[in-house]
Parts: structure tokens; C-alpha cells; sequence
């Protein structure tokens, strides 16, 4: 297998080649390099940002607490017993996470690894495992409305110029690329400050790992599945 450095990566950014192009090279270096573990290799965690604020100067950061919240109306089981990923978890109080806002249907919380000043994940309380498991259905186009519409509130709450100058990123990743097998939209801001790789690279819809939030509902309006793309396995 081919050995790919993270350099290689970064210096497609210092030949000042076109974004685009420089994502089909990145595509194509992560297919070559053996998919998911190299991927997580190259576009691994960033911890140095723990102290970020917002547009106003005013931290970003809610604490992180383990809270129980209630699942949807009429779902079955009236639980999260058949949710056994980190989010369900999350969901049922047994791990923390840092709550911005909540709704019936859907919870959003900070990203534990941040790549953006604003680094959210929206998730259906509904257990959902991924963009395969999406449907061509009402319900579904309904849901991804949804967590778009809360993606936005979060914009202009903490990013409100990202939001007016459309610097931010809505997107979803596609598996075997997902860190977590529970449905989540990633949401940061302002796009034009993240790093490199993590722009043009691991958070870069129309990528064979990554796909954007409005595609995924035309898709499904259209009667489609929600990615173009075979399921891997």
C-alpha cells in the first residue's frame, strides 16, 4: 500500500492549485493509501482548540454535561436501548457533551475535536445509522430540513457573519468514512479559517467520503437514495 504523508497533502495548498483540483487529488490519494485508516491518519483530531469565541467575542464553548433527553414521540422503543453508539449513548445521560440547543425531534452539541471556531453536530434523536439508511420519503426530507434549519439558527446565533458571507460548511459523511454509526450533520464556521486539509479535504462535500447537506435533500425529493455512491459493504 502506498505511503502517503500529510505534506503531500499540503503542499497541493503551497502549488496554488484550484480547490477543486486539489480535492480530486486528495480523493484520489486517500483511494490509493487504503481508505478509512488513512484517512483518519491524514485528517486526524485537532486539539488545539479549546479557547475560541465568536464573531461578538463572547465564548462558544457550553459545558459539557450528561443530561438524559427524551426521545421522539412515538418512536419504539421508548428508549435508546437499540442505539448503542457513542451519540446514543450521549442521548441517554450516560456520557457528556456540550448542548447548544434541543428540540423534539433533534439534539445538537459541540464537536469533542473542533476544526472550525463553530464545530457543531446535529443528530436525529431517532435512531438513524447513516446517509445510507435515509429513505426517499417525507419523513426523511422532513428530517434533513430540519437539521439544516437548526444547522442555520446555530450559524446566526454564534457565526452570524459566516452565515450573512455563506462561510460555513453543512455536510454529512459518507461511510465507511463516518466517525459514528448514528446520522449526524457536521456545521462549522467560518469556513475561510480552517485548516487546509480539513476544508478541502476531510470536510469537502463532493467527495467520495463527504457529501452536502442540501445534495442529500435534492437527492431524496428527486426519489433517489441519499448519496450516489454504492453502499461500501
Amino acid at each position: 500500500t502506498p505511503v502517503i504523508s500529510r505534506n503531500a497533502i499540503i503542499d497541493t495548498h503551497r502549488m496554488q492549485i484550484p480547490p477543486l483540483t486539489r480535492a480530486k487529488l486528495i480523493d484520489a490519494t486517500i483511494t490509493m493509501a487504503g481508505g478509512l485508516s488513512c484517512f483518519q491518519i491524514l485528517f486526524g483530531n485537532n486539539p488545539n482548540t479549546n479557547d475560541i469565541t465568536n464573531n461578538n467575542n463572547q465564548p462558544i464553548i457550553p459545558p459539557s454535561t450528561c443530561i438524559y433527553h427524551k426521545p421522539p414521540p412515538g418512536v419504539t422503543p421508548k428508549d435508546y436501548s437499540d442505539n448503542t453508539s457513542v451519540f446514543g449513548k450521549i442521548l441517554n445521560g450516560d456520557l457528556p457533551s456540550g448542548p447548544y440547543h434541543e428540540t423534539s425531534e433533534l439534539y445538537s452539541f459541540r464537536d469533542k475535536s473542533p476544526h472550525a471556531k463553530l464545530h457543531a453536530l446535529v443528530i436525529p434523536k431517532r435512531y438513524i445509522q447513516n446517509v445510507y439508511s435515509l429513505t426517499p420519503t417525507k419523513e426523511d426530507v422532513a428530517l434533513i430540513q430540519d437539521m439544516r434549519q437548526l444547522g442555520l439558527d446555530l450559524l446566526e446565533e454564534q457565526q452570524p457573519r459566516a452565515l450573512e458571507e455563506e462561510d460555513y460548511i453543512l455536510c454529512f459523511h459518507i461511510p465507511p468514512f463516518n466517525s459514528v454509526d448514528h446520522l449526524h450533520l457536521h456545521v462549522l464556521a467560518p469556513a475561510s479559517e480552517m485548516g487546509f486539509v480539513y476544508r478541502y479535504g476531510k470536510y469537502n462535500s463532493g467527495t467520495r467520503w463527504c457529501i452536502g447537506d442540501l445534495e442529500v435533500i435534492e437527492r431524496l425529493e428527486g426519489g433517489m437514495v441519499a448519496v450516489p455512491y454504492a453502499r461500501p459493504f
